[in-house]
Order: structure tokens, then sequence, then C-alpha cells
């Protein structure tokens, strides 16, 4: 069993944010694998889809508890379905990664990522994948960062978000192939 967690906001304002980058690049991997359509799962707090891929079974997970409570669900998939932490992978947002780089790594710190700190919490552990997608630009630096979090993508990144999601499919797929212990990126 894999656990794909993306993480963002829930409502239809946060849709296309930079802080929604993890529910989009699920979404991508949905579409890519063929997925069925999530479904609201009230006991996790989440729409969840699941398919089995090569004997095992994987869902893609999106909260649905607002970002600084992304742990919640985490914890309830845990509790009710016990795989090992190593069977998590979360993608997510990235505000010290240049735009549109990528950077898959298991267990660190939480970078100031109120998502990545609710997830430790409530894991108890920091020892867990985590794929960042990179969403940085010149406008971080003239504006509070929980606005530019919450700001939409340029017209020019947002031409770009497909070649990037297509490469986060392309890691969570050797994560799916190869587990989080054996996989490396170039990017």
């Amino acid at each position: 069993m894999k656990l794909i967690i993306g993480l963002g906001n829930p409502e239809k304002d946060y849709g296309k944010t930079r802080h929604n980058f993890g529910f989009r690049a699920v979404d991508f991997l949905a579409e890519q694998l063929e997925f069925p359509e999530f479904k609201l799962e009230k006991k996790f707090k989440a729409e969840v889809t699941e398919k089995t891929i090569r004997g095992e079974k994987v869902f893609l997970v999106k909260p649905q508890t607002f970002m600084n409570l992304s742990g919640e669900t985490a914890a309830a998939l845990l509790n009710f379905y016990k795989p090992k932490l190593d069977n998590f992978l979360v993608i997510f947002d990235d505000v010290d990664l240049p735009f549109g780089k990528l950077r898959f790594r298991e267990g660190g710190s939480a970078g100031g990522h109120n998502g990545v700190k609710s997830l430790i919490q409530h894991f108890g552990t920091a020892n867990f994948a985590r794929l960042r997608l990179g969403i940085a630009n010149d406008l971080l630096g003239v504006m509070p960062t929980d606005e530019f979090v919450l700001g939409k993508f340029m017209p020019g990144e947002e031409t770009e978000i497909p070649e990037i999601l297509t490469k986060a499919s392309e890691v969570v797929e050797k994560f799916l192939q190869a587990g989080a212990e054996n996989l490396t990126i170039s990017e």
C-alpha cells in the first residue's frame, strides 16, 4: 500500500494558488494514471481515490482540513490502514526552491511549511518522504510570504505547470516502483 498526499486548501478560491500546488500534482497524477474520481471520505477529512497498480493499492489523498491541519488527515489514514511511514509520500509547494525546481527527500525539517509541521506533529516524526515543488520567484522578496503562497501563479509560470507536473508524476511513479529508499531524481 502506498499513500500519496497532496497538500493544499479545500475551497475553490484557493484552487490555482501556489499553496495548492500539491493538490494540483495529485489531480494531475490521478488523470495520468486513470484513477477513479475523488470522493469525500469524512473519516479521513479528505478527498480520496484509490487504484491497484502492479498488485499494490495506491491512494491519492487531498486533505480537506486546510493546510495548517493536514496532519489530521495523515494521522487518520495512519490509524485506519496502519501502513509504514515509508509508504507515505507528501507533495507540497516550497518557497525555498525556485519556481519549477523539484526536490525529493526522505525526512528533514518542515522548513517553515505549516502543512508539513502539522504532519510531523501528527506522525510524531519527520521521517517520511516528500516531494517539494518550487514556487519562489522575484515577487517573494517584495510581498509577505502568506500573501505570496495564497496568490496565483503568474501567466508565464502557469504555462510551465503541465511540464512541472509531468516531472512530478514521473517522480511519483518511481516512488511507486522503487520505494522512497531507492529513489533519486536529477532535477
